[in-house]
């Protein structure tokens, strides 16, 4: 019989030894070897002593505990903590398992020195305290399965929380490029006002005058002179469009002189007739949201033009305290819910997001046959963060 207790450890081991049969008593060496097992191991376990003796302890563990190296850890603890106590699962010599109580004790010389350990098993049922297998099984599926729940809500919760920091990030982004396209718009525009049309202008003076001089005396370079100046009409008139599609000029004198503007534009180019209605004379609005407010008329506009085939545009903007409303409504065709996100089509996702990005509110009504009407509200004064 392998042993490595020495002289000193050998009256403690031969009472640890010495009991009761309802009690399992084992002893172990320093490496877990089973050194001594008593009539109530046999008992509880079926192994005799012959058979046992000599063996590793993990010969009495499941083998998913012993591929988790439940043994190891087992004798780490006792030997840290002096005394290990548990309730496990432990193997009968004939496969079948058995929940017992578990008391696993260090044993040590004057030195402190660890000899062994001594292992009391009790079976868990006979003490009233063991769950029964089926409930005890149902018991762990049900912890797994409540702690899988939790791990995946809380996955779930991360994921959503950067989906929405993301998104956040996107819009603000979209509305800081927008910004960056309305300021460039406005540079250009003052550019190609400031050099191009005032040397235009320069130019068509000269001509002019060039015209009046030579007219009666030099009639062919008269003709020649009118037929420039034409050309430097027509040249200007395209600089003032060019310049009114990058950013009108009249934007400067306020929202409701854009949008009038904008809809006698409309009315001229679509031959669509339109209704405006105005309840106040002046809007106080910062310039940022005055031109995003006439840049979704712009865009609610073309998509009329271009999709619903109205005869009737009506336009209203009205104030509610410090709510601005803006609504247009056509006689067209209406917006089919499925053409709403169709792919590269984004006029009315543009709309929105530049309603979120103002704190407004924005609500599409669309009969089919019966017209369309965008109804938006935002906050006239920035709302404080």
């Amino acid at each position: 019989m392998p042993s490595v207790l020495n002289a000193e450890a050998a009256d403690l081991v031969r009472l640890l030894v010495a009991g009761l049969d309802e009690q399992a008593l084992i002893t172990l060496d320093a490496s877990g070897l089973i050194v001594s097992w008593n009539r109530g191991a046999e008992l509880l376990t079926g192994y005799c002593n012959n058979e046992i003796l000599g063996r590793h302890v993990s010969c009495l563990y499941p083998p998913r505990h012993i591929a988790g190296g439940a043994p190891e850890s087992d004798l780490k603890q006792a030997r840290c903590r002096e005394k290990f106590c548990h309730e496990g699962w432990r193997m009968r010599k004939n496969g079948a398992p058995v929940r017992v109580s578990i008391t696993l004790r260090r044993l040590v010389n004057v030195r402190h020195e660890v000899l062994g350990y001594g292992l009391i098993l009790r079976d868990a049922a006979e003490d009233g305290s063991a769950i029964p297998a089926a409930v005890a099984g149902t018991t762990s599926m049900l912890v797994q399965a409540v702690t899988m729940l939790q791990t995946e809500v809380t996955e779930r919760r991360r994921i959503e929380h950067e989906l929405l920091q993301l998104q956040s990030l996107l819009r603000e982004l979209a509305a800081h490029q927008d910004q960056i396209k309305e300021d460039e718009r406005k540079r250009i525009a003052r550019e190609i006002h400031d050099e191009l049309g005032q040397n235009l202008l320069a130019l068509r003076l000269d001509v002019s005058m060039l015209m009046a001089r030579c007219a009666s005396r030099h009639p062919h370079l008269g003709q020649k002179a009118v037929a420039a100046l034409g050309q430097i009409d027509a040249i200007m008139s395209s600089v003032r469009a060019i310049i009114n599609n990058l950013r009108p000029g009249v934007l400067d004198f306020g929202l409701q002189a854009a949008i009038e503007w904008q809809v006698r534009e409309f009315q001229r180019r679509s031959l669509v007739v339109c209704e405006l209605h105005v309840d106040h004379t002046e809007f106080e609005l910062d310039d940022h949201r005055a031109t995003a407010l006439f840049r979704i008329l712009q865009e609610s506009l073309t998509n009329i033009n271009r999709h619903s085939q109205a005869s009737r545009v009506s336009i209203a903007l009205k104030r509610s305290g410090n709510k601005l409303s803006l609504s247009i409504t056509d006689n067209g065709i209406g917006v089919r819910p499925g053409c709403r996100r169709k792919a590269n089509s984004f006029g009315l996702v543009g709309i929105a997001e530049r309603i979120h990005y103002l704190n407004g509110e924005l609500t599409i009504d669309s009969t089919r046959g019966r017209g369309t009407t965008l109804r938006m509200t935002i906050p006239i004064l920035p709302e404080e963060e």
